[in-house]
């Protein structure tokens, strides 16, 4: 990715990370790709998931959610592939639903390892966002570390008896 030169900074924005993400929505869910830069995390939209499945789910079963996969993950893959060509204020600009953080603006990220996908929890002064991705626990905790240093906490079930189920 090419770096983001702003006439006001003297350090060109540089790319640092990407993690694939989703979002749970009321009707589905909306896959996302979190992009953290030198300056601030950017959470683009890759495609909305799930209210086509819900709508026809009582006629055609479970068959409906099948059948919304293959025709999205086409024009999913290709957004993705799009993005990561793009330096920062492009992906921004790419979707109406892209957004910016201020990595100054972060209070605290939470990762959190469950026995299923991996949460995420980024708190700000005004905003909590959550989020989940698939990647692994020390994977997702290290790419934000490396980027916000302190403001990182993780955290791991505890069970009972020294046994992992």
């Amino acid at each position: 990715m090419e770096p983001n030169v702003d006439p006001l900074k003297s350090d060109p924005e540089t790319l640092m990370a990407e993690i694939p993400a989703y979002a749970r929505l009321a009707l589905g869910s909306e896959r996302l790709v979190i992009f953290l830069t030198s300056t601030r995390m950017i959470v683009a939209s890759i495609g909305k998931r799930g209210a086509g499945a819900l709508a026809t789910t009582s006629f055609f079963g479970g068959l409906s959610g099948a059948f919304e996969d293959i025709f999205k993950v086409g024009r999913e893959s290709a957004v993705r592939r799009r993005l990561e060509t793009l330096n920062p204020e492009k992906i921004l600009a790419s979707d109406k639903d892209n957004f910016a953080i201020s990595l100054l603006e972060i209070v605290k990220v939470d990762v959190e390892e469950t026995v299923g996908p991996v949460r995420i929890t980024i708190l700000t002064g005004s905003e909590k966002i959550q989020l989940s991705t698939r990647l692994g626990f020390e994977h997702v905790a290290g790419l934000f570390r490396n980027v916000l240093g302190s403001k990182v906490v993780t955290r791991r079930p505890v069970y009972g008896g020294g046994h992992a189920p």
